[in-house]
């Protein structure tokens, strides 16, 4: 039963995470900010599907075995190093090393959008750039490739709607996540 409700919310969240990711994609003429805001909660979405998946807690509810495991996710995605989910859920902590690991750099440059290289300068630290050509994400000086974890994202949700149609109770259910017109 855990394993069902578990791989319905992995694929739940997958929707959440694609709908941000297009909406990243497709942001051009949008504010720095919101398109800040789809990042992170693309970032945040993909975060929970990694603890979903590779979830100890959930593991022992199904015999010692990982929600990923269950539903044949390969073990060798981004999304299931720890670094990603550390990102998302230890904020605080990346900004604080980040923080210090700045050295010299006394001009911390912070929500711009476009070709890394026109930013860079002299004792500069990015916090957080995207690069929309590359589909790159620079964030504590770290690159993560948007596009993808937003491919392995897509994987995942396949392999949770396929497990779910064919071994689940809520499998009746529509895998589609409806959101309201204009959203």
């Amino acid at each position: 039963m855990i394993a069902t409700l578990a791989a319905r919310e992995v694929a739940t969240f997958a929707e959440f995470a694609e709908f941000a990711y297009r909406t990243v994609k497709g942001s051009e003429g949008r504010e720095a900010r919101e398109i800040y805001f789809y990042i992170h909660s693309f970032l945040g979405h993909t975060a929970t599907i990694a603890q979903l998946l590779w979830s100890k807690p959930l593991a022992e509810e199904e015999d010692g075995q990982l929600l990923a495991e269950l539903l044949g996710v390969p073990a060798d995605l981004e999304i299931s190093k720890p670094t990603v989910r550390k990102r998302v859920r230890r904020h605080d902590r990346w900004l604080a090393e980040a923080l210090e690991r700045r050295g010299e750099a006394n001009k911390i440059l912070d929500y711009n959008i476009g070709d890394r290289d026109a930013f860079e300068e002299e004792n500069t630290y990015f916090l957080r750039h995207y690069d929309p050509t590359v589909d790159t994400l620079t964030m504590f000086e770290e690159e993560i490739d948007l596009a993808r974890l937003a491919a392995e994202v897509s994987e995942v949700k396949e392999r949770a709607e396929t497990w779910l149609a064919s071994n689940a109770m809520l499998a009746d259910r529509p895998a589609e996540i409806s959101f309201p017109p204009g959203e």
